[in-house]
């Protein structure tokens, strides 16, 4: 997320979200039940497409991938 220009990461914020966690079921667990965030979500807040092809980043060289 980092490398996302416009996007301001809080450290803080991210550790207490972190510790709210629940990795048996993936959700985060807050005073008003559990939340889970979803793909939806992160296109909102990242403004990239969900649509369409695959983006492929690799350090590997192309005739090293395996595609399934």
């Amino acid at each position: 997320i980092r490398h996302f220009v416009g996007i301001k990461v809080d450290r803080q914020l991210i550790t207490a979200l972190v510790e709210r966690l629940r990795k048996e079921t993936h959700c985060f667990n807050f005073r008003q039940g559990e939340c889970t965030i979803t793909l939806k979500d992160i296109a909102i807040l990242t403004h990239l497409p969900i649509d369409g092809k695959a983006v492929w980043v690799s350090d590997h060289p192309p005739e090293d991938r395996v595609t399934v």
